[in-house]
């Protein structure tokens, strides 16, 4: 999804016109529909304020291009420092880590059941892609299986919808409010 598709949509999710955005974030409505058409793509700071009024965080309009070994672990170091994740593993006779036995988690039930979904749904993708036998025509199959990965891309949007804070150190609900949308 572009940017200018992700506004329109998580507008439309919250139930929203352009111009209660326009009036949410302190953008004018006009800038909000050229956004939204893709005629001008919105400045850093106009995004902010746009993800404000949105609840949402920033990081949703965002692409990240993960390539390298580094971009992986420098994601999730980053998430290391910030968050309770641990890693479990295996060891050998020599106490030294066995590398292919590393295993992710995290002590925070919101981050573990949004997880739980999205694997159920992958899941789902995953055994209609393999499903090959099961369909009439390779066209069938390639219909389904289009529109199985437009749910898990739906359900996706749905999961990471939340502004629970999980930093290290915070327990129980909380949430980040977002004041600073309209200046």
């Amino acid at each position: 999804m572009t940017v200018s598709e992700k506004i329109k949509y998580y507008r439309n999710m919250r139930g929203i016109s352009q111009e209660m955005l326009g009036e949410l974030s302190g953008i004018n409505s006009a800038t909000i529909k050229k956004y939204e058409y893709g005629i001008r793509n919105p400045k850093p700071d106009q995004l902010l304020k746009i993800a404000g009024a949105l609840g949402i965080s920033i990081y949703q309009f965002m692409d990240f291009d993960i390539e390298t070994t580094s971009d992986v672990l420098t994601l999730l170091f980053q998430l290391d420092e910030q968050i309770d994740m641990n890693f479990e593993m295996k060891k050998d006779r020599k106490g030294n880590p066995v590398p292919s036995s590393i295993k992710i988690s995290f002590d925070n039930v919101d981050i573990n059941e949004r997880l739980a979904k999205y694997i159920k749904a992958k899941g789902l993708c995953d055994s209609v892609i393999a499903d090959t036998e099961g369909y009439a025509s390779a066209k069938e199959h390639e219909a389904a299986i289009a529109e199985i990965q437009a749910d898990v891309a739906e359900i996706k949007h749905h999961l990471i919808d939340s502004n629970r804070i999980v930093k290290k150190g915070t327990h129980g609900n909380v949430f980040k409010l977002n004041t600073d949308a309209k200046e």
